[in-house]
């Protein structure tokens, strides 16, 4: 049976990377989409010492043209995408007051439309 093509956004760092680990150690070919290079690095490393195949993708989930580009990318070098896991996030910690409007803007880019981006890449190519 051939590996699974899974891509995982979020991937460098907590839950996003401990999927991409879970997944290497299966076997996988595991697309680790994030914006830390430093992450994407370590995780990649883990993907790899766990058995699976990894190509780190930076992007950044919130801009739509590199989400589809990075789909493209995943299949032109893994092959068809089997899964897609969607675990980036951000968020700001502060009282309410504190917090900036862009600062609201970028949660919600990241949290909701870069899931929204995430899913329309996996639809169209799943």
């Amino acid at each position: 049976m051939a590996a699974q093509v899974v891509v995982v956004t979020g991937a460098s760092g907590g839950i996003g990377r401990a999927v991409a680990t879970a997944f290497g150690a299966r076997g996988a070919h595991v697309a680790l989409l994030a914006r830390g290079q430093n992450g994407l690095t370590g995780a990649a490393r883990d993907v790899r010492a766990g058995g699976g195949t990894a190509l780190p993708i930076p992007i950044d989930v919130a801009d739509q043209a590199q989400v589809f580009a990075a789909a493209d990318r995943v299949e032109s070098e893994l092959g068809p995408i089997d899964i897609w896991v969607n675990v980036a996030f951000t968020s700001v910690f502060a009282p309410f007051e504190k917090i900036h409007p862009d600062e609201y803007r970028r949660v919600t880019d990241v949290s909701y439309l870069g899931y929204v981006y995430g899913t329309m890449a996996a639809l169209q190519k799943m």
